[in-house]
């Protein structure tokens, strides 16, 4: 016999459904404090190399303070601003996912008339539109990761030059690092516009 005539295997099968669903709600959460922590960890080595640089660049060439500072605003904007936005995106993946799990209760407390296709078209529907978001956030995680690992080599390398940085050669990094992106967001934007638009917050909506 079919599940088709089976509702009650039906119903027990969501149940089970459900309570995975439940469960992989609890791995979220895990990972969104996980990411906080990674954006906290991230924001303490860049402050850290920031203030060496600064105070390297006054001690060995002379850069006043607020000329540095007025060089590293447009990274430093750009990073906070990222980071704000994954956030954003990480709540709004948390709520998503806790919707979701609500949405296939309520189907289970429906009457049992038509109850099978319903839950079963249900389950089919929570999988495609888990696995797009999933496949978006961790994207955008690596993106993230990848942004702030070239960061910190390119600072790491000029703190490696010691007595001998200049400021030229941080403008220079710092030109290099944004052409970099602005090339890698050009790219992106061809087949990746959806991601990035989630990444700026745009993309935070109910599922």
């Amino acid at each position: 016999m079919t599940v088709d005539h089976l509702p009650e295997e039906m119903g027990r099968l969501a149940r089970e459904v459900i309570a995975s669903y439940e469960a992989r709600v609890s791995w979220v959460e895990r990972i969104v404090e996980a990411t906080h922590e990674m954006l906290e960890t991230f924001r303490r080595q860049r402050e850290a190399m920031r203030a060496r640089l600064r105070e390297t660049l006054a001690r060995v060439a002379s850069l006043r303070k607020r000329d540095f500072d007025a060089m590293m605003h447009g990274i430093l904007a750009r990073q906070e601003a990222r980071e704000q936005a994954i956030k954003a995106t990480m709540r709004g993946y948390l709520q998503e996912q806790r919707a979701l799990a609500a949405t296939l209760k309520e189907a289970l407390g429906k009457s049992e008339a038509g109850r099978t296709e319903s839950v079963r078209e249900l389950l089919k529907e929570v999988t495609v539109r888990r696995e797009k978001r999933e496949r978006e956030v961790r994207a955008l995680l690596a993106e993230f990761q990848r942004e702030q690992e070239e960061l910190t080599r390119a600072l790491g390398g000029l703190l490696s030059n010691g007595g001998s940085i200049r400021a030229r050669e941080l403008k220079a990094t710092l030109g290099a690092i944004q052409s970099r992106r602005w090339a890698g967001g050009e790219e992106r934007g061809k087949d990746g516009g959806d991601q990035m638009r989630v990444l700026r917050g745009e993309g935070v909506r109910s599922l």
